[in-house]
């Protein structure tokens, strides 16, 4: 293994030696069962992601289809919940998934989803693009899903150690690369959305070259970064465009039409890897800038970025709608920051995206997910995509995002353990040689109360997070009681048991628009986008001055899963100027319940509001009114 340049300051547990629980835990095992692990997901699901590398159809059409991705995203997410559960034969089964797969190579390595390897141009007839698919689509997704089909096969061989994986990933990558190279194509100048999802190749091509050394794989990466840098300033030249700090909706005109946000965001997944084994600090330094750009051009009113998958100034527009990839890949991104420079700002947009719209995305039932999570009405939901009728993009690749966050909840590094999110967990962690156990219990996401628990080998130190909504936190440790501000609250760990008390300071914020917002046509792609799908109207959404309301780390909403009527959600006046307490209580079919007063001009009025995570993940077909993020 080639070792990193740059070493992470702070790492997360193996995923083996954790555990998520309570409510959370219950609603992303049901996930993994409905998904991964039951015969259903295993002979149904997983079987119909395999077909496609047999039919290769992905190129029948004038566009390119993107059939081949769900392979990969599938194993991805079952391995990494393999590994979360120890599961042998969870395990055995994706050895055999790999090994089907690599029957269907062809003798040079290739193994895709279109017939034709060399089928990697958007180059689609508008008039027959609009006959296919309805609109005017110029699609190519042959190298994406040839990204997808790498990394899944490097995470099984990372889970079994089968060298027959390796072999075929390390032969289908050469074939890529020198197909490339024969051909004089550059990787930005392929597929769609001006080569952002071709560069998203870099992260598993990195994997690949850690793993076997060839410098090949490292020079390819190192080509894909240089397009990025163009002197001619070829859409989107994504390192320099983010060195230079100017806004990305910015970077070129109508970015509707190529700041594609899940793809951009991938690609900075593979920017901070290259640094990492490189060491070349304008890579870190551009990630470091995109996270400041998206956060305050792009971060919406349900704490993702972006406007459906676009980065076309998000953070103007108080209707968001947001893809559940866009959420997962913007906590990715923040959660490879943190493991870099242990900057605890990372921290508070993983808490604030996971618990309200990830958590919102991954359907209570587990059997599905949103396309697009909305502030209003119900979640756009896709039944199938791209002629597939068990996969969608977002819905293979939420275990990721679970398993994501969970990683993320205590890490350890510099002698330290870095305890970040507050929901119910135990894990085990090295510490100055010896090993620590952290459980944390207690009711942090309704009234901030939490208990943390370590039982420590060795001596070290812990810090504990005081999110930036708490303006103060009362830790008890020891017997001595500590007034804490914002930030990190660092405290010696002896060895032995340890138990902190936190106690967290609640505080409901209520975010008013700053007016009315702007109402576009029904044509604008924002209001357009908004609604497509199984849809909401455009009645539906915000026109004048409302609000939303915030209370600790949650996004509330009045939901009719809270008992909440239409009337209170859609026709009650809004609370703007008003001053407002919250008050957790028991009741709804939700996660948290809470009593909300709004108080103006002497009068105060009293209503049932509920997590908007728990208030908004479930799908009725037949009811366009289910929450209202706005008050």
């Amino acid at each position: 293994m080639i070792a990193y340049k740059i070493n992470d300051r702070i790492t997360p547990p193996a995923l083996e030696n954790l555990h998520l629980g309570g409510k959370i835990a219950e609603q992303m095992e049901a996930f993994f069962e409905e998904r991964v692990f039951s015969d259903y997901a295993k002979n149904t699901v997983y079987a119909e992601t395999e077909e496609q590398f047999r039919i290769q159809d992905d190129d029948k059409n004038c566009i390119g289809m993107w059939r081949g991705e769900f392979w990969g995203k599938w194993v991805i997410s079952a391995c990494r919940a393999a590994r979360y559960r120890h599961d042998g034969e969870m395990r055995e089964f994706l050895r055999g998934a790999a090994l089907n797969l690599i029957a269907t190579a062809r003798e040079d390595g290739y193994i895709g989803t279109y017939k034709n390897p060399e089928n990697f141009f958007a180059n689609a007839d508008m008039e027959a693009a609009i006959k296919t698919v309805g609109w005017a689509c110029n699609w190519n997704w042959n190298i994406w899903c040839r990204k997808y089909t790498l990394w899944g096969l490097l995470e099984v061989y990372q889970l079994t150690e089968d060298a027959r994986i390796l072999d075929a990933a390390a032969k289908a990558t050469d074939q890529l690369i020198d197909m490339l190279h024969r051909m004089g194509v550059r990787p930005g100048e392929t597929g769609t959305f001006n080569g952002l999802p071709t560069g998203s190749i870099m992260k598993p091509v990195l994997i690949l070259y850690r793993i076997t050394g060839k410098q090949k794989y490292l020079d390819f990466a190192l080509e894909i970064a240089d397009g990025w840098e163009r002197p001619d300033g070829h859409i989107p030249n994504l390192i320099a465009n983010a060195l230079s700090m100017k806004p990305v909706h910015e970077w070129y005109p109508q970015p509707e039409k190529w700041a594609k946000a899940y793809e951009m965001m991938s690609c900075l997944d593979g920017i901070l890897e290259l640094y990492r084994v490189t060491g070349t600090q304008r890579y870190l330094t551009a990630v470091r800038n995109m996270f400041l750009l998206l956060r305050e051009h792009e971060q919406n009113t349900l704490f993702s970025v972006g406007f459906n998958d676009q980065f076309a100034h998000g953070a103007a527009w108080p209707n968001a709608i947001t893809e559940p990839c866009d959420v997962i890949h913007w906590m990715r991104v923040c959660h490879e920051l943190y493991r870099l420079t242990g900057d605890v700002t990372y921290i508070e947009s993983i808490e604030r995206a996971f618990y309200n719209p990830f958590l919102a995305s991954a359907f209570a039932d587990g059997k599905w997910g949103a396309r697009g999570v909305r502030t209003v009405g119900r979640h756009m939901v896709a039944t199938g995509q791209a002629d597939m009728k068990y996969s969608h993009c977002c819905v293979n690749n939420m275990p990721r995002g679970f398993l994501n966050a969970a990683e993320t909840f205590v890490m350890s590094g510099e002698g330290c353990l870095w305890v970040n999110l507050y929901t119910d967990y135990a894990g085990t962690l090295p510490l100055n040689g010896g090993q620590a156990g952290v459980t944390i219990g207690g009711s942090y996401l309704s009234d901030g109360r939490v208990t943390v628990k370590v039982e420590s080998q060795r001596a070290g130190t812990i810090c504990l997070r005081v999110p930036s909504w708490s303006r103060t936190a009362v830790i008890t440790a020891g017997g001595e009681r500590i007034v804490a501000a914002p930030g990190y609250c660092r405290l010696p760990l002896p060895a032995g048991e340890s138990v902190f008390m936190l106690a967290f300071e609640m505080t409901p914020v209520l975010r008013e628009l700053e007016g009315a917002p702007e109402h576009f046509d029904s044509k604008d792609f924002r209001v357009r986008r908004f609604v497509e799908g199984n849809s909401v109207s455009e009645d539906e959404m915000t026109w004048d001055r409302r609000a939303t309301l915030t209370y600790g780390a949650l996004l509330l909403t009045r939901s009719k899963l809270a008992g909440n009527t239409e009337e209170e959600m859609f026709a009650s006046p809004t609370v703007c100027r008003s001053s407002v307490s919250v008050e957790p209580m028991a009741g709804g079919d939700v996660r948290n319940t809470f009593k909300v007063r709004f108080t103006k001009d002497g009068q105060t009025v009293e209503t049932v509001m509920c997590d908007f995570a728990t208030g908004s993940n479930r799908w009725s077909e037949d009811d366009p009114k289910l929450f209202n993020v706005f008050i």
